[in-house]
């Protein structure tokens, strides 16, 4: 008698793979040395603009506490986007992909179960780094918890989404290539508004292409609140619900995009 699946069942088969893989690749990246290396030199940036702040008042306070979240952001984007590079063409050149797609393993499930993987060995480092930033805010000033809470959840947004973009580059292209290309969107991600407002005062012929590319490409700025925390402006839940969405959005169709590449090579 052929037996039924039931809706259970069949959930639990869609997203066992992904949680296996999920583990997997997180158990692996932990152990990376590279990884250690930079939470040290993190927690040490970290540790001096605490120690700088401790010797400023006021406003200059507040400003060092966000060069301290700063720090986090940029060593966290650049170590995950290395480590997602590597990781994802280490699996294509080592041709290990070849051991699991003959099994009843889809390459969604594959890329899913990589970033989520991913998503693992990134909340691990902004926990940690996160922490050791809150701590000395708390015992600093404790007015700036809450807005570096939330910035480092707004870094998490940020961080992630590009990092879905790495495995899209990386599905295509070497590593280096596909770093420098993650880094290059990160960069023109935070400039296009500005270009397009200066290009607007200068009246050029360029506004319309970099309006294109303004709605094309993800606009990173919307991720960036530092500025607004430091001057205490706060923010609107429209304007959270909106980040988050469009936050879905990009990266959704990032890891859409990387599943279909993934579908054209041969294994």
């Amino acid at each position: 008698m052929k037996r039924k699946t039931t809706p259970t069942m069949a959930g639990t088969s869609l997203f066992s793979p992904i949680w296996v893989i999920a583990k997997n690749t997180y158990r692996e990246l932990i152990r990376e040395r590279l990884l250690y290396g930079v939470f040290l030199i993190a927690a040490l940036v970290t540790a001096l603009s605490f120690f700088l702040s401790t010797v400023s008042l006021g406003q200059n306070a507040r400003i060092l506490h966000n060069i301290g979240l700063a720090t986090i952001h940029l060593f966290t984007l650049f170590i995950l986007i290395f480590v997602t590079t590597n990781s994802i063409t280490k699996d294509l050149d080592k041709r290990t992909v070849y051991f699991l797609f003959p099994k009843p393993i889809t390459r969604g499930q594959y890329v899913l179960g990589k970033y989520v993987g991913l998503i693992f060995l990134l909340l691990t480092t902004l926990v940690i780094l996160g922490g050791l930033f809150l701590m000395g805010v708390f015992f600093t000033e404790k007015s700036l918890v809450l807005p570096a809470v939330t910035n480092l959840a707004f870094s998490f947004l940020e961080i992630s989404l590009l990092i879905a973009l790495a495995q899209l580059f990386a599905s295509f292209t070497a590593p280096l290539n596909a770093s420098l290309y993650s880094i290059a969107l990160y960069i023109i991600g935070h400039s296009l508004t500005l270009l397009r407002d200066f290009l607007a005062e200068q009246g050029s012929a360029l506004v319309s292409v970099i309006n294109a590319c303004y709605y094309i490409l993800p606009n990173l700025e919307k991720f960036d609140i530092r500025a607004a925390t430091l001057y205490g402006i706060p923010l609107g839940s429209s304007q959270v619900m909106w980040t988050i969405g469009y936050w879905a959005v990009y990266t959704g169709l990032a890891l859409f995009l990387t599943t279909q590449v993934i579908r054209k090579r041969e294994f």
